[in-house]
C-alpha cells in the first residue's frame, strides 16, 4: 500500500535551561494512504512532539536534530524535516494537505474572531475563491458534522459553544480542504464520555468519505481499539512496537505493551486489585542507558538491557518490536 508519510530516526531535542530533553530519539513509522495509525503512550512520551514535528510547529526551544519526515505531495517526496518552518511551501502543506485537530478546542479558537471567519481563513488562504463560497463552504461543513443551525453556528464566537461543538467545528475546519494526512492529537481528552463516542464516529466517517489518512494521537486503548488500523506503541521517545491493530491486542509482545494492557479496568470484574506499570517514568534529564524501559521492565536482563538499546525485530509480517527477549545481541 502506498505510503502517504514516512519518518525515519527522527530526533527532536529540547534545550532548556535545566538541561536537554530527548523528547523524540530515534522514532521511525509510516503511515498508508487511506488508514489510520494509533499513537498510543503515557503522557510526556513524545506523541505530540512528534505530530509538531511534522507540520514544523515546534516551540522555539526545540530542535530537529537528525531524521527525515518524508511527506508525499502530489507524487513528489518532500522531506519536512528540512523545510524552513516560516517558508512558503511548508505554509502551503498546513491546513491544505496536512491538518491538525488540537487537544483542546477552548485554546485552539481565538475568542475575539467568529468561528465561521476563522474557518473561512484557511479556505481563502489556500483557495481563490470569493468571500461569499467560502462561507458557503463553511456552512456546508459545519452540517456534515452534524452541528445543527449551521447558517447561525457560523456567525457565534467559541465562547457561545460547548466543548463538543467546538471540537467539531475544529474536524470541520481541519478536513474543509480535504488533507492527504490528518493529525488528531488527543481528540477527545476534553470531552465526556458521550460526546467522546459522537466524535470518534464522525471522525471515522469523514476519513471515509474523504480518503484521509489520520495520525491518531491518544493515551486511550479503549480509542485504538475502535478507530484504529495500525498501532504504534510509544515509550520515552521510541517506538517500541507495532503492529495490527487486532494482532496487537491478541498477541503484545513487548514488555511495556503487555503492562499497558494489564492496567485498562475491566467492566464487570470486581474486587480485584487493579494492576499498575511498576516503577516510575525517568528523569527526562537523566535518561537510563540501553533500553529506556529496563529499569521498569519484569523481565530485565541484567549486562544487557541496561547497556544495549535493543534493535527493532519483525517477529512476523508487520509486526516489529524493539526488544531482547526477540532476538538482537544476546552474547
Amino acid at each position: 500500500m502506498e505510503k502517504v508519510l514516512e519518518i525515519r530516526n527522527l530526533r527532536v531535542y529540547f534545550y532548556l535551561t535545566e538541561g536537554t530533553v530527548k523528547a523524540v530519539d530515534g522514532v521511525s513509522l509510516d503511515i498508508r494512504r487511506g488508514e489510520i495509525l494509533g499513537l498510543v503512550g503515557e503522557s510526556g512520551c513524545g506523541k505530540s512532539v512528534t505530530a509538531q514535528s511534522i507540520l514544523r510547529i515546534l516551540p522555539e526551544s526545540a530542535r530537529i536534530v537528525s531524521g527525515e519526515i518524508v511527506f508525499s505531495r502530489n507524487g513528489k517526496a518532500i522531506d519536512l524535516a528540512k523545510l524552513d518552518p516560516e517558508g512558503e511551501e511548508i505554509r502551503d502543506i498546513r491546513g491544505k494537505n496536512i491538518s491538525m485537530i488540537f487537544q483542546e478546542p477552548m485554546a485552539s479558537f481565538s475568542p475575539v474572531y467568529t468561528v465561521g471567519a476563522q474557518m473561512m481563513e484557511a479556505i481563502l488562504l489556500h483557495e481563490n475563491v470569493s468571500k461569499e463560497e467560502a462561507r458557503r463552504r463553511v456552512v456546508e461543513m459545519l452540517k456534515k458534522v452534524k452541528i445543527p443551525n449551521a447558517e447561525k453556528v457560523v456567525d457565534m464566537y467559541p465562547f457561545e459553544l460547548s466543548g463538543g461543538m467546538l471540537q467539531r467545528c475544529m474536524i470541520a475546519m481541519a478536513m474543509s480542504l480535504n488533507p492527504t494526512l490528518l493529525l488528531a492529537d488527543e481528540p477527545t481528552t476534553a470531552l465526556d464520555v458521550t460526546i467522546q463516542a459522537q466524535i470518534l464516529y464522525l471522525m471515522k466517517e469523514l476519513q471515509k468519505e474523504y480518503k484521509s489518512s489520520i495520525l491518531l494521537i491518544t493515551h486511550d486503548m479503549g480509542v485504538v481499539a475502535q478507530m484504529a488500523d495500525r498501532v504504534a506503541v510509544m515509550y520515552l521517545g521510541n517506538i517500541v512496537e507495532t503492529a495490527e491493530v487486532f494482532e496487537l491486542f491478541k498477541n503484545p509482545l513487548h514488555p511495556y505493551t503487555q503492562a499497558l494492557l494489564r492496567s485498562i479496568p475491566k467492566i464487570g470484574v470486581r474486587k480485584t486489585r487493579l494492576e499498575t506499570i511498576r516503577g516510575m517514568v525517568p528523569d527526562p534529564y537523566n535518561l537510563p542507558t540501553g533500553c529506556k524501559f529496563h529499569n521498569r521492565c519484569e523481565r530485565f536482563m541484567k549486562g544487557l538491557c541496561d547497556v544495549k538499546e535493543p534493535p527493532e525485530v519483525e517477529v512476523m509480517p508487520g509486526h516489529k518490536v524493539k526488544c531482547f527477549l526477540y532476538g538482537g545481541e544476546k552474547e
